[in-house]
């Protein structure tokens, strides 16, 4: 049996303006970049360890607001006893009773809990912001509703010993560690239990080693030599200044410390000369070592002793290749203690588990968080949700929009009509155009779009079964009727994207795209000769000699070579001179309406 911080809340921290959420023991935070994951990492740990690097600057302010001496951030954690598996039981054990104690326990018919509320303020008389901490009596609704207890509650030296956290950002790197003897590396390296008698042993033979290297090499020797020259200079008569190719006492052996890799028959590098992921994945594994030494020592010491332990990690995956990200957090999922691991990296959501998931995004200037919502009703969408999307297309949940699209064809297209229209890249403005892969596969896309806050946007065809497949799956999650949001962009007419193409009168430019693409410039009237009087499938003869026939013939040309024509017809339309003619009117009005929805 453990612990864990199962809910958190925060109020006026950094990006933060409010917040509450439920965690687990493995959380995975994802979102875009500057929308607050590492403002939340930073204040859990500020909650549990406490910081001394307070300002103002750890005070939502909104837009235009002055900031009031008396205006406080609060972060309120639960914590919670636990079974083996996980789940919330009622009763601390004896040993996390003795840690608390009565003066932070508190016991209620649903299990007793310990609520802990952490104030960054203005002290008046420092004229510097400090936390202090106290004790939450009752965990209501909401931050403004919970009852805090009157007296003061001590933060005492059971708890700063046995509850820890651990953060590491993205700029994590053992060549850096190495050099610190405060970080995890310099730590756990100098962290040794040794006699009197063997550290005398271990240095007399690091002291012979290095007469004996200096000995050895005449030009060491000779530099020796003229260099103790300067001891009487600059000191006294005494005074020495010597080489030590070794350190020569145990407590500075960590400086000369390297970390070296041989990958097979190749030759040995320091791991200075290796990349900034196996620098980072080293340095993770060494945090993961001293944690595990501390462990061993407080059972050493008592064997009843627990410890609770906070991983808060952002991107893991930095620097490294999709199967090295894979790896590295299934070793980040076997670490002991609760996990909340920030990342940009589809392959390392994969692997996580849905109702783990912690979504931030941004709007106007204040950090939005929310969660996937599980439910009884939910268990075959939540297996869908994640072979659909999450385990193919989790980039989905990254943007700060996405446009839905029924196939390929569609896939190709709307970037280079994208670019035309906004300027830019859709990718530039965070933008997820994304092939759903058929007409019936809207759904697992809007339950997480509508659970993770992301704005969406549908380009349909026109046909009845596409329109049905659209009005159900708008339905089943939204309870909307489609045809009321704008946001939903059908083609007309029953028309699908070739036909909306031709209808709007681009057909001898998608003629002459083909042509180039194919490289002969007789190509189309080729095809209808070729194809004239043949069977389609469901045994109907083409016809091409009538006054229709010639977007006829285009009609079944792009339709044989949907996905191969999407490209350079595309490309060929938005080159044309008239700057008017360049966007198709309803891809037209699928940007204009994501340009007003997302702020452009």
């Amino acid at each position: 049996m453990g612990i864990m911080i199962s809910k958190v809340r925060i109020k006026n921290y950094r990006s933060i303006e409010s917040l509450d959420l439920e965690l687990s023991m493995s959380n995975v935070v994802l979102g875009q970049n500057n929308t607050g994951k590492s403002n939340f990492l930073k204040a859990i740990n500020t909650a549990v360890i406490g910081t001394s690097d307070l300002s103002e600057s750890d005070i939502f302010i909104g837009d235009g607001e002055r900031l009031e001496k008396s205006k406080m951030a609060i972060i309120d954690i639960l914590i919670q006893p636990i079974n083996a598996d996980g789940s919330v039981c009622k009763d601390f054990t004896d040993f996390w009773t003795s840690v608390f104690t009565e003066s932070w326990i508190t016991t209620s018919d649903e299990g007793n809990f310990v609520g802990i509320r952490a104030e960054i303020k203005l002290d008046a008389i420092k004229d510097s912001y400090i936390l202090n901490r106290r004790c939450i009596r009752q965990w209501k609704d909401s931050i403004d509703t919970s009852v805090l207890e009157n007296k003061k509650a001590i933060y005492n030296e059971d708890m700063r010993t046995s509850l820890q956290a651990f953060y590491m950002d993205a700029n994590r790197d053992i060549v850096q560690d190495m050099r610190s003897r405060k970080s995890y590396f310099g730590r756990v390296t100098s962290n040794y239990d040794l006699t009197d008698e063997k550290v005398q042993e271990i240095e007399e033979q690091l002291s012979h080693v290095n007469t004996m290297i200096i000995d050895s090499i005449p030009s060491l020797a000779l530099t020796k030599e003229r260099i103790s020259a300067i001891g009487k200079t600059i000191g006294s008569e005494s005074s020495t200044v010597a080489i030590e190719p070794l350190a020569r006492k145990i407590s500075d052996i960590s400086k000369g410390m390297d970390i070296v890799m041989k990958d097979g028959a190749a030759a040995t590098f320091p791991i200075s000369q290796h990349g900034y992921g196996t620098r980072s994945w080293v340095s993770f594994l060494t945090l993961a070592a001293f944690i595990e030494n501390q462990k061993e020592k407080m059972v050493a010491d008592d064997e009843e002793a627990e410890q609770y332990i906070m991983l808060t990690m952002e991107e893991p995956e930095a620097h490294l290749h999709p199967q090295a990200q894979r790896l590295l957090f299934e070793q980040i999922s076997r670490f002991s203690g609760q996990k909340i691991v920030s990342t940009h990296s589809p392959s390392v959501v994969a692997q996580s588990v849905l109702a783990d998931t912690i979504h931030f995004s941004k709007r106007n200037g204040k950090s939005m968080v929310t969660q996937y919502k599980t439910g009884e009703n939910r268990v075959d969408d939540t297996q869908k949700i994640f072979r659909e999307v999450v385990n193919t297309r989790a980039e989905f949940l990254f943007a700060s929009a996405a446009i839905l699209c029924e196939g390929i064809t569609e896939e190709l297209a709307l970037p280079i009509f994208f670019r035309e229209y906004f300027g830019c890249a859709p990718y530039a403005l965070g933008v997820s155009i994304i092939n759903i892969g058929g007409k019936n596969n809207y759904a697992p896309f809007l339950s997480l779009a509508k659970d993770f806050d992301i704005p969406w946007f549908i380009f349909s065809d026109g046909e009845n079964e596409a329109i049905e497949s659209v009005r159900t799956a708008v339905g089943d999650v939204f309870e909307k009727d489609y045809s009321t949001l704008d946001n939903v962009i059908v083609l007309e007419n029953g028309d699908d994207y070739e036909k909306h193409l031709i209808r709007a009168g681009y057909s001898e430019a998608m003629i002459s795209a083909i042509c180039e693409y194919e490289d002969d410039e007789n190509f189309f009237e080729s095809y209808i000769q070729q194809k004239q009087g043949q069977k389609r499938k469901g045994g109907i003869t083409r016809n091409y000699n009538h006054a229709n026939g010639r977007v006829e013939a285009l009609t079944d040309l792009c339709h044989k070579g949907k996905t191969e024509y999407a490209l350079p017809v595309a490309q060929k339309l938005v080159s044309q001179a008239d700057g008017s003619q360049r966007i198709p009117p309803k891809i037209e009005q699928l940007f204009t309406v994501l340009a007003a929805n997302v702020g452009r």
